[in-house]
């Protein structure tokens, strides 16, 4: 029983040690929003970006500037260092899709977009496992709000 009690011991130690370590090799953002944002920003809302199967990809962030400025970033979570399709949106107006302001591209850490809005808004982002259209991608979008 002393040897079975020994092993069984030495078993969940090993495995808390796998448990709590992350993953060879794992990178994180060297990024953060207020960062890519700049001087004078500062985050009021956030979202995780989200694959159909739940898997949180990205956050999708939504800062603020005194004088209406907002600045929208998403930062990789997945994929970090690699590019892939990496999509920032702001919305301004639902009616009039000229009027609002997108970055997408294939990107290693993250994609940022700046607009002056003093009415409402609604912000948006995704991650993707690939380059342009084709995969899988992890999204947030938020409703309307943020109205002066």
């Amino acid at each position: 029983m002393r040897i079975l009690r020994r092993t069984l011991v030495a078993v969940l130690s090993v495995a808390a040690v796998f448990t709590a370590a992350p993953p060879a090799g794992a990178a994180t953002n060297p990024y953060t929003p207020a960062e890519v944002c700049g001087a004078g920003y500062r985050v009021i809302s956030s979202l995780p970006a989200k694959t159909d199967g739940g898997s949180k990809w990205g956050g999708v962030y939504l800062l603020y500037k005194a004088g209406g400025d907002n600045c929208v970033v998403t930062i990789k979570w997945s994929f970090i260092g690699v590019a892939t399709d990496t999509f920032a949106g702001l919305y301004l107006d639902s009616e009039d899709s000229s009027r609002n302001f997108y970055d997408r591209g294939n990107f290693k850490y993250y994609a940022v977009v700046r607009g002056h809005a003093p009415q409402c808004i609604s912000y948006a982002g995704w991650v993707g496992d690939k380059t342009g259209d084709a995969g899988t991608s992890a999204v947030a979008v938020s409703g309307w709000g943020w109205c002066d």
